[in-house]
């Protein structure tokens, strides 16, 4: 639309503007009616800028309805309208799959760097996710980690301050120096610590905070076929 404005001098960009910008959606409506439209007569250059946006708008009309048409065909609306099947068929995956569809990775050209983009099974998805929420509410309500870690950066840090301070100072004998005691704030950063674990301890260690089937489920994930181009690789 702006090309379509920058086009008109600027006698009638006033006069005209409004009303060419009118014209836009004639066409559209055209097009989706299924009957022919034609632009009212307009300068040349500014009539194909018209014919173009209606082209670029049906184009981007029918990828959208053929995306959401492949999203239904496999089932992305399947839990609205059968929300206890498709719970069931989360818990299903979470208590039996052990083995998972290959993950697709693909690179995002920014020309200034590269964004992996990994394509997931809808399914799995879904149940990872399902199972993301699930780990959180269970840590919430067990007390499992402290106030001030939280699932996302998303807090202001002068209230994860105060969380931090207000944790702290409320340890049982925190400040007690009787016997020549001291506090020590220590500071450190961890890199790659999941490439690093053992699975065979992190699973251990699940098992003491959540059903051995959700941890088996969560030590299994780790070992998914990653598929890119024509070469796949075993994580």
């Amino acid at each position: 639309m702006h090309d379509i404005l920058d086009m008109m001098p600027e006698s009638i960009k006033q006069n005209k503007g409004r009303t060419t910008l009118q014209h836009l959606s004639e066409p559209w409506r055209c097009w989706k009616a299924s009957i022919p439209g034609k632009v009212p007569p307009l300068p040349i250059r500014i009539e194909n800028r018209i014919v173009r946006y209606a082209k670029a708008k049906a184009d981007w009309w029918t990828s959208t309805a053929h995306y959401n048409r492949e999203r239904i065909r496999r089932g992305a609306t399947q839990a609205y309208d059968n929300p206890h099947e498709a719970l069931s068929r989360i818990n299903r995956h979470l208590l039996t799959q052990r083995a998972f569809q290959e993950c697709v990775i693909e690179s995002m050209d920014l020309y200034s760097h590269l964004i992996p983009v990994y394509n997931v099974e809808p399914l799995e998805k879904i149940a990872d996710a399902y199972l993301d929420q699930y780990s959180w509410h269970e840590a919430d309500k067990r007390r499992l980690l402290p106030a001030w870690i939280n699932a996302a950066d998303s807090e202001p840090p002068p209230l994860l301050v105060y969380k931090w301070c207000h944790g702290i100072n409320n340890l049982q004998d925190i400040w007690d120096t009787n016997e020549g005691e001291c506090n020590v704030l220590l500071e450190s950063h961890f890199k790659k610590i999941y490439e690093n674990i053992d699975l065979t301890l992190f699973n251990r260690l699940l098992r003491l905070i959540v059903d051995h089937n959700i941890a088996d489920h969560m030590t299994a994930k780790n070992n998914i076929v990653l598929n890119y181009k024509d070469m796949n690789h075993v994580n």
